[in-house]
């Protein structure tokens, strides 16, 4: 068998030989790479025996790009030739020995070396003369030139030093024009990947993530046939029989204790990236798994199979990369979350949405294939951050503003409910969190989710249920649907309730029921408005208009795309008039002033209605409340200055806040105020409040 090979013109005036190796039939560690495979090396040895010149050579793998410049081609075509003239002198030498023939035409190195170990004093002028013309080859000379009697290396190194091999282990394009028609916005490392992101100049709304391994000092020729054979992707059994997360760390600690006890060398750093790489290879996600390390990548998408990854970047907006997962890549994955998810996926049910969870990422995804998707399967990933952003540093970046921000802590504390609104991915589910970590610490909380996305910080001490349910669309119902846990809740006396989102008129239905009983918390929904959160729910969901007087505040975000970034912002606060509950009466309380570009509070008091029945139900004064805004606003300034971003450390700061004002003790929080701040030094009150 030959390999599948093809000319391609490179340049003009330049060819390459493309060898397909997906194609061949051969299933085996190192598939594609000369260096260590001798199948390989046999059959591409056969390949320019009969071609015309030396050209450079291109070997496509499922997992790597394999190179060897045109003068490695020459130099093994200078072997193959000698050997080749003295065909029928091997045969009649090595008739007894037919694996010392073999290995003529696959492992040209071990073969020289088991002649001259056990012929070369051989008074036989035919195996003389064969040692001098293989010791004139190329090949021959440049191992005895650079190595001299030191053969007792591993053969794999000589070929890698002798034919110098060039890895491109994922990714396959190689953006020969970035540097004419591209600029370099970023560049990063993640884990074994480096990033960079370029801006197309040509048109500068496109941008382009390029991932390469950051690795190649490193990754020698012995360290490669262990990350290539010892635990290939063949290793079904191990895949099956574990989940993802288990998985993952069981490979990633053995990759690292067999390169702790083989290579002392490498740093702890360099063993966790090459045993998260290997891990990749060895289980067939290598084109995706940059991507699911990346905290600044927030969704994925593949359209159709053959297309390359794109991707919404945390700063960057919409990206192309040049990863193009194989068909091997995408069936792996699409099996795995079949998996998880212990749902079907076939023509009847061709949409499957699950969630993946291990100690490295956290994603929620959705595979649709055919009859549905048409072209092919179609991949949809969405990342759940691992370490959820707070409202310090949601303040910071501009996605809401200090006193709004104190306003609904606020009224958390006094178990008002909030529903947060607005377009897929404008990030909803990353404020509700953000509020959720800072309720106060002896509050029962109950989360009721379709895909794990409330947290909670210091998990010791905190009392938290969370109930999985159901998707919505899975054909396959446990009997835990959301509509149905929503309504248990009149059973189960929380205190705080996240609802995560309230998607079909069940969960509508659910969930006003659940309000007119008096369970408070927070939930997201996809509205466009508020308005037309109140007429979806009006119209389409056949909720009364008396009901919405039960809802407490509705919170509109807005995702915005300004000179490529992309912008998630909160674009106003609103609470429904006492008394009347038509969609039509909304009182907006803050709301985003495009002219001054900051939420704006609409009144002067932070007394509202709402805020009144508060008050009245839960026998606090007014002044109470007031003196409770501003000491949020205080605590929020505090952190804000001193750039705290570290959760525990945040929930840890409003425990004592809480314990404070609950108590009715003194303020035992030291706080730096604008008089008492170097100008410069961190953000006054007057700078962040909008």
């Amino acid at each position: 068998m030959v390999c599948p090979f093809q000319l391609h013109d490179a340049s003009p005036d330049m060819k390459t030989i493309q060898f397909s190796c997906d194609l061949c039939s051969f299933q085996g560690p190192a598939k594609g790479d000369i260096t260590l495979n001798p199948f390989c090396r046999q059959q591409f040895l056969q390949v320019i025996s009969f071609t015309d010149s030396s050209l450079p050579c291109c070997f496509n793998t499922r997992n790597q790009v394999v190179s060897l410049p045109a003068l490695s081609t020459k130099i093994l075509k200078d072997y193959i030739t000698t050997v080749t003239k003295h065909e029928r002198r091997i045969q009649d030498i090595f008739r007894q020995h037919p694996e010392i023939k073999q290995k003529l035409y696959s492992d040209p190195v071990a073969a020289y070396q088991t002649i001259i170990s056990n012929y070369n004093s051989t008074p036989k002028r035919g195996i003389r003369e064969f040692i001098k013309d293989l010791e004139k080859t190329s090949l021959i000379s440049l191992l005895n030139s650079q190595f001299g009697d030191n053969h007792s290396s591993e053969k794999n190194v000589f070929y890698e030093v002798l034919l110098k091999i060039k890895r491109t282990p994922i990714g396959y394009d190689d953006y020969k024009s970035l540097e004419e028609n591209c600029r370099l916005l970023s560049s990063y490392d993640v884990g074994p990947f480096n990033i960079n992101v370029y801006e197309y100049l040509p048109i500068p709304l496109e941008k382009y993530y390029r991932v390469s391994v950051r690795l190649d000092e490193i990754l020698s020729p012995r360290i490669l046939q262990y990350l290539f054979s010892h635990h290939n992707s063949n290793h079904i059994e191990g895949v099956r029989l574990q989940n993802l997360d288990e998985l993952l760390d069981r490979r990633i600690s053995e990759f690292q204790n067999y390169l702790r006890s083989n290579f002392v060398e490498l740093t702890d750093e360099e063993q966790k990236n090459l045993a998260i790489y290997a891990t990749a290879q060895s289980i067939g996600l290598i084109k995706t798994m940059p991507l699911l390390l990346d905290d600044d990548v927030q969704e994925v998408y593949l359209d159709k199979p053959g297309h390359a990854y794109y991707l919404d970047h945390a700063v960057w907006g919409r990206c192309k990369s040049n990863l193009v997962p194989s068909d091997s890549e995408l069936s792996h994955i699409i099996t795995r979350l079949r998996l998880e998810s212990r749902r079907p996926l076939d023509e009847k049910t061709p949409s499957l949405k699950t969630e993946l969870q291990t100690s490295l990422f956290h994603v929620r995804a959705a595979v649709d294939i055919p009859p549905l998707a048409h072209e092919g399967p179609h991949l949809n990933i969405r990342k759940i951050r691992m370490r959820t952003l707070t409202l310090p540093e949601l303040i910071r970046n501009g996605t809401i503003s200090l006193t709004a921000a104190a306003f609904l802590i606020l009224c958390m504390t006094l178990r008002i409910n909030i529903t947060i609104g607005g377009e897929p991915a404008t990030g909803k589910t990353t404020l509700a969190n953000a509020i959720n970590l800072l309720a106060p610490p002896n509050w029962r909380r109950i989360a009721i989710e379709d895909a794990l996305e409330s947290v909670t910080v210091n998990e010791k001490g905190r009392h938290k249920v969370t109930f999985r349910v159901d998707p919505f669309d899975s054909l396959e119902k446990s009997g835990s649907t959301k509509s149905k846990e929503i309504t248990r809740l009149l059973h189960r006396s929380p205190d705080w309730v996240f609802l995560g989102e309230i998607q079909t008129a069940e969960h509508s239905a659910a969930m006003f029921h659940a309000l007119s009983a008096g369970i408070r918390g927070i939930q997201t929904c996809h509205a466009n408005s508020n308005n037309e959160l109140l007429l979806r729910w009006k119209i389409h969901h056949n909720i009364p208009e008396v009901c919405f007087e039960s809802l407490g505040l509705l919170v509109h975000m807005v995702k915005e795309v300004i000179q490529g970034r992309i912008i998630r912002r909160v674009a106003q606060i609103s609470e429904i008039k006492p008394g009347e509950t038509s969609s039509s009466s909304l009182v907006t309380l803050y709301d985003w002033n495009k002219a001054s570009g900051h939420l704006e509070q609409q009144s002067d008091d932070i007394i509202t209605s709402l805020i009144i029945r508060a008050c009245q139900f839960q026998k606090i004064t007014q002044l109470d409340v007031r003196k409770r805004f501003e000491t949020y606003k205080e605590t929020l300034a505090t952190l804000i200055s001193k750039q705290e971003n570290t959760p525990s450390t945040i929930v840890s700061t409003f425990d004592k806040t809480h314990a404070r004002i609950f108590s009715g003790t003194k303020n035992p929080l030291k706080t730096q105020s604008n008089k008492t701040t170097k100008e410069g030094e961190v953000i006054g009150l007057h700078q962040i409040t909008g």
